[in-house]
């Protein structure tokens, strides 16, 4: 999520140009398709500011400041285009350097009027606010259709609310079942749709809400699990002494770090049987059998359900020690939990590394 806010905090209020002309248009930039290997999945985006700033970006740098050039040219046209790198073999190309990325990559760059938050990010950044998964349909290929612009969108928040400038027709019922899809699947993928004289082609991205992090503590081993959380983009709220988790969801992961018995008991009887993804308890598997087993004598044993939330040791081994690596074994084991993943090395993962449509 921190990629919404950062676009959104580098499209504040632009003023004029010199001579009182109307200030550059930015340029915003949306990676729709990968085809082999790449750091960034189709969702990602980046803006091209005026004088050729950049916010975000799709990985390393490799090609990022060659897209300045092709932002100028779609600023001057007024209109959206789709940019295609090839770094499959990309030797012979000025901004290849050899990489060998391997992959092939197509971008829709459209222009923005300045100073003003495009509805796409802004639906976004509330989406995230009330803390709602969201579904983004765009088109990336009109099919030769007049009537279909391309990156027209749909917009569909899990709770209903909908947005977009994708029309009324039978490609905006396509696109929002295929919305309405992704959002149940929670992954993102494709639509064809047939439309006068051609095919046109959608990306219809999942857009969860942002991992919220409940830390119950308040010792000096907090502070760093607070800090990289937020650089993370996440929510984090630390519980207060005597608060008790509140407006718990499937994107939460609470970590109880009280170094207090009984306020660990008391917080673990409260987030198990809660919504919550993840919950993890600080200290050993001795100091968490005692915690279970006194759950237990009060009539309050969890189910295998709940166990199986319930990380204890908290964090991956990782050989942490300091507060700060604690923190970073535990990050990651959040991470890795809410992602569906083991937290093992990727050199042991057969298969891709990602999860791309």
């Amino acid at each position: 999520m921190n990629e919404i806010r950062e676009l959104v905090e580098a499209l504040g209020p632009v003023g004029p140009a010199a001579g009182g002309s109307p200030p550059p248009s930015p340029v915003l930039v949306t990676l729709v398709r990968v085809a082999g290997s790449a750091y960034s999945g189709p969702g990602t985006r980046m803006l091209v500011l005026p004088g050729g700033r950049i916010a975000g970006a799709f990985g390393a740098g490799c090609f990022e400041q060659d897209l300045v050039g092709h932002a100028e040219r779609v600023r001057k046209a007024g209109a959206p285009a789709v940019v295609t790198y090839d770094l499959t073999r990309d030797d012979d190309k000025p901004w290849g350097l050899g990489m060998g990325c391997r992959g092939r990559l197509d971008l829709i760059l459209e222009p923005l009027a300045p100073g003003v938050v495009p509805e796409l990010l802004a639906f976004l950044a509330d989406a995230a606010k009330a803390r709602k998964a969201a579904a983004v349909a765009t088109v990336i290929a009109t099919g030769g259709d007049p009537a279909v612009a391309l990156g027209s969108r749909l917009l569909l928040r899990a709770d209903g609310v909908q947005g977009g400038d994708l029309g009324n027709g039978a490609l905006r019922t396509a696109a929002k079942a295929a919305a309405r899809e992704a959002l149940s699947k929670r992954r993102s993928g494709f639509l064809a749709q047939a439309v006068a004289g051609g095919q046109a082609e959608l990306l219809v991205e999942y857009v969860p809400p942002p991992i919220r992090l409940v830390a119950c503590g308040a010792g000096r081993d907090t502070a760093p699990l607070e800090r990289l959380a937020a650089e993370l983009g996440w929510d984090v709220h630390l519980l207060g002494k005597e608060e008790m988790p509140a407006a718990l969801d499937a994107r939460t992961a609470a970590v109880i770090m009280t170094h207090n018995l009984a306020r660990d008991t008391a917080l673990l009887a409260s987030l198990l049987p809660s919504p919550c993804r993840y919950v993890g308890l600080l200290g050993s598997h001795e100091r968490a059998g005692e915690i279970l087993a006194e759950l237990k004598r009060r009539g309050q044993e969890p189910t295998k359900a709940q166990l199986a939330r319930l990380h204890s040791p908290v964090g991956l081994d990782l050989g942490a020690e300091a507060p700060g690596e604690v923190a970073l074994a535990i990050v990651a084991e959040v991470q890795a939990v809410l992602s569906g993943r083991h937290g093992g090395s990727l050199k042991k993962r057969k298969g891709k590394i990602h999860d791309r449509p």
